[in-house]
């Protein structure tokens, strides 16, 4: 019969509990740094969803505000901006090609060629009564995440005041995206200055 040598016998039991928490304090550090990646991961995304959800909102409305119409031009009336404030804004786009965004006889805004923007019971913005921006979200504290502020020149450059005096629109748009698992949310405000083209 062969002998067993000392050599060949098997882990002690101080060995195996020395090597598993060796591969536990492995298992944690990589567990760390995935979870490390994740959450820088997660941040940019909201980052992004935050930055892209407010540049195609401020694109649609400057879009529209430069495109904004008189009213009836043909008739001479020649007010391009229907409804202005810090929190609205009212235009008509002429949409079909007639030259006026209301209709005269009845003094409203055509089918479709109306375009208004305000705010709802909880400050989001609104597109004709419908959410602009699905993540928009108070930012600043004022209770509301849309905001205008007109610049009232007259066509030399110079100071003016009232709506037939309005050259440029400023628009800033506050958009909150809400941090997923329990992060903080990523907020944005994105301002703009749009020029009246049909003035």
């Amino acid at each position: 019969m062969r002998r067993r040598l000392a050599e060949e016998d098997g882990f002690t039991l101080p060995e195996a509990l020395v090597v598993l928490v060796m591969t536990a304090g492995v298992l944690f550090a990589l567990y760390a740094l995935f979870d490390a990646g994740v959450r820088v991961f997660g941040a940019g995304r909201n980052r992004a969803e935050a930055v892209q959800a407010a540049r195609l909102g401020l694109a649609r409305m400057e879009r529209e505000i430069c495109a904004a119409y008189p009213q009836a031009r043909t008739d001479g009336d020649t007010r391009v901006l229907t409804d202005l404030g810090e929190d609205r804004l009212a235009f008509g786009n002429d949409l079909n090609g007639n030259r006026r965004t209301v209709d005269p006889p009845t003094g409203l805004a055509e089918a479709g060629e109306g375009i208004s923007y305000t705010l709802d019971p909880n400050g989001a913005p609104l597109r004709n009564g419908r959410l602009l921006v699905e993540s928009a979200g108070d930012v600043d504290g004022d209770g509301r995440a849309l905001t205008f502020d007109f610049e009232y020149l007259d066509p030399y450059g110079n100071p003016a005041g009232g709506e037939g005096d309005v050259s440029l629109v400023r628009v800033e748009l506050e958009v909150s995206v809400d941090g997923k698992t329990g992060r903080e949310p990523v907020e944005r405000v994105i301002r703009t200055g749009v020029a009246l083209r049909n003035r």
